[in-house]
């Protein structure tokens, strides 16, 4: 079963404001057929608008330009899990609307402008915001203190066998 993420903790992850998510999600469809009982992003999602937060904020590229490429880059981060996304790169074609797939060592040979954006530092971005989700390391919560055990097992002991 995959792990699926709310709205706040999509926004949260990837550092988007609420009125950018419901400015994105009018936008862009793919944002707007993740409907249900509650809305769900799985964690490609959560990817694919941490690509258009780079897009948009380190590109200076609106997002109804990124609408001609958006439900292939929703499909392209839900195709593989992210270990595999965070060893390639995406190679993003607005003016002909195309996105490509490729693993970070091919070579990206073009005729036109082309942004090629590799994926692995936003990846492990997102897992450390995943991991650290309200405010000190939540995972912390997770580890075991030592416990005692005993030297041996009495094998007479209750509930054993005689």
């Amino acid at each position: 079963m995959a792990v699926r993420y709310t709205p706040g903790q999509l926004r949260s992850a990837t550092a988007i404001s609420q009125q950018t998510y419901r400015h994105w999600k009018k936008a862009l469809s793919a944002l707007r057929r993740r409907a249900g009982h509650s809305r769900c992003f799985t964690a490609g999602d959560l990817l694919a608008v941490a690509v258009i937060r780079s897009l948009t904020a380190d590109f200076a590229v609106r997002v109804s330009a990124i609408s001609a490429v958006a439900e292939a880059l929703f499909e392209t981060c839900n195709a593989a899990p992210w270990p595999v996304l965070e060893r390639g790169k995406l190679v993003v074609d607005l003016a002909s609307g195309r996105l490509q797939f490729l693993p970070a060592t091919d070579h990206v040979a073009c005729e036109t402008p082309m942004l090629v954006i590799p994926l692995k530092s936003m990846a492990e971005h997102l897992r450390g915001a995943l991991l650290t989700e309200g405010g000190l390391n939540s995972q912390e919560l997770l580890r075991f203190p030592p416990t005692p055990m005993p030297s041996r097992i009495e094998a007479g002991s209750k509930g054993g066998r005689s």
